[in-house]
């Protein structure tokens, strides 16, 4: 059940996530940090390298993350829910999302711009879903060994660097509660998903989508202010 948890080589980046987010968001208060840090070098790069420096091509790299032409239907239905459930959860529960008031000044806390705030946005919704499902779900999945045990342990590393910006931007503990178990619950989903499909696509479509209706939240919000 817990095959692939002595293995240094999932373990360490995996746990460099949490690590370089934490410190870029509370020691350093850089969002671009962890942009550059997390987003662009470990989850995009260092895989790179290291399929390079062992030899393989791009092309056999590609397909390892799951790059995979499986599940493209099932991609696309995922993305288009996904991409309507942050919204309608506002509706149904605006109380668990935060206020203009506090998402300004979380997002100037982490050292971004809340009167233009639309390379934040663009990037959010272009770049960090792909990338931390091509390095979460992708990368760290890649060997079909990895047992039960280490999958849930990866999808709680996931949900902990989560729990920093929830924790910052929830009104209340109980909606930060709900919050972090959702993106728990949805971290297992997008792992299932991986296995289920042999294909990162739908797990990767389906947080994009994500991503990109509560972002569609926070520009109605940053708008109001």
């Amino acid at each position: 059940m817990l095959v692939g948890m002595t293995n240094l080589r999932l373990w360490l980046p995996a746990l460099a996530g949490p690590l370089i987010v934490t410190l870029g968001l509370l020691d350093l208060h850089s969002a671009p940090f962890v942009f550059l840090f997390y987003h662009v070098i470990l989850c995009l790069l260092v895989p790179a390298l290291v399929a390079r420096r062992d030899g393989r091509s791009l092309a056999v790299h590609l397909r390892e993350l799951g790059l995979a032409r499986r599940g493209l239907q099932a991609s696309l239905a995922l993305g288009l829910v996904s991409a309507l459930a942050p919204p309608a959860a506002y509706m149904l529960l605006p109380q668990a999302f935060p206020d203009t008031a506090r998402l300004q000044a979380a997002l100037g806390d982490w050292g971004l711009a809340t009167t233009a705030p639309g390379s934040f946005l663009f990037f959010m919704a272009v770049v960090n879903g792909p990338a931390e499902e091509l390095f979460w779900r992708g990368w760290l999945l890649r060997s079909p060994a990895t047992g039960r045990g280490a999958k849930v342990l990866l999808a709680m590393l996931f949900t902990s660097y989560h729990a920093v910006t929830i924790g910052r931007l929830a009104p209340s503990t109980g909606a930060a509660a709900l919050l972090v178990a959702g993106v728990f619950g949805a971290a297992i989903f997008w792992t299932w998903t991986r296995v289920r499909w042999q294909s990162v696509w739908p797990a990767l479509l389906s947080h994009t989508g994500a991503t990109c209706g509560y972002l569609f939240i926070c520009a109605q919000l940053l708008d109001r202010g």
